[in-house]
């Protein structure tokens, strides 16, 4: 009703004006008021680094048994998830084979791999500390995607190679011959997706092998400015590398990732 009157009350005043201007002969331009300006949407920069999650007595959280109960081939499991800010990490667990997949959480200062101990040995990483705080993320995946609440650009994140990824590198997997030469690699490959859809072909490669070398300190893999990571709901990791068989990678598939910084509109 106040817009409506506002305009009422304009044109009067232009006729009013116009009345003027024939008698006087000047002409008057009437003042136009300057649009309210509108209120712009608050910005979040927020930086996950994965201090809340529920660890055991060994440092890991990979799963647990509260988890949304489902059958993995016969035996017992549970849906899980590690929750910060307005993302989403997604875990399966199944007990009975203590073996997990997603995205795990670590504390763990242990920087070498063990098979006798293969199932903490898994959660270390080579530089025996997380990038900030205590915990960082350890990704070993097959295909499950990291979700956001929102719409956001990701900006970047820090990362690692996991001990059990390193010790095949340097002393051989078990499958595929021999250790790492000059002219083997490993990658780990990010895929943008809004919507539950890939954007494009979009894909960034992380080297994490190559050359005769490894990554062995914390790297910092830099989004910022780069379009297909803005506006996305969603992230799915994947692997590259030169040892493989029939079946797929030799190398063990995992990265141990910290400090995934996001920016979003509140």
């Amino acid at each position: 009703m106040k817009t409506n009157k506002f305009f009422g009350l304009a044109a009067i005043a232009c006729g009013v004006v116009l009345a003027m201007s024939s008698c006087t002969g000047v002409e008057d331009t009437p003042v136009v008021p300057d649009p309210q300006p509108q209120p712009q949407p608050e910005v979040v920069n927020a930086t996950i680094g994965f201090e809340d999650a529920p660890l055991n007595a060994d440092g890991i959280w990979c799963g647990d048994e509260n988890g949304v109960p489902f059958e993995n081939y016969g035996s017992p499991a549970y849906a899980c998830s590690y929750q910060e800010d307005i993302a989403t990490f997604p875990v399966s667990w199944t007990p009975a084979w203590s073996t997990w997949t997603g995205y795990g959480v670590s504390s763990r200062t242990e920087t070498t791999y063990n098979a006798e101990t293969m199932f903490t040995d898994q959660f270390n990483n080579v530089t025996g500390t997380a990038h900030s705080g205590k915990n960082f993320m350890v990704l070993y995946t097959f295909g499950e995607e990291i979700t956001f609440d929102k719409p956001v650009t990701v900006k970047g994140f820090w990362y690692t190679n996991d001990a059990w990824t390193v010790d095949a590198i340097l002393n051989g997997d078990g499958m595929s011959p021999g250790k790492f030469e000059a002219e083997d690699f490993l990658n780990l490959i990010i895929y943008p997706h809004r919507n539950g859809s890939l954007i494009g072909g979009a894909r960034m490669e992380v080297p994490l092998a190559k050359d005769g070398d490894y990554v062995k300190t914390w790297q910092y893999c830099d989004l910022e400015g780069i379009e297909v990571f803005q506006n996305i709901t969603s992230l799915v990791f994947n692997f590259e590398g030169s040892k493989k068989n029939d079946w797929g990678l030799t190398t063990p598939t995992y990265v141990c990732i910290d400090d995934i910084d996001i920016e979003y509109e509140k």
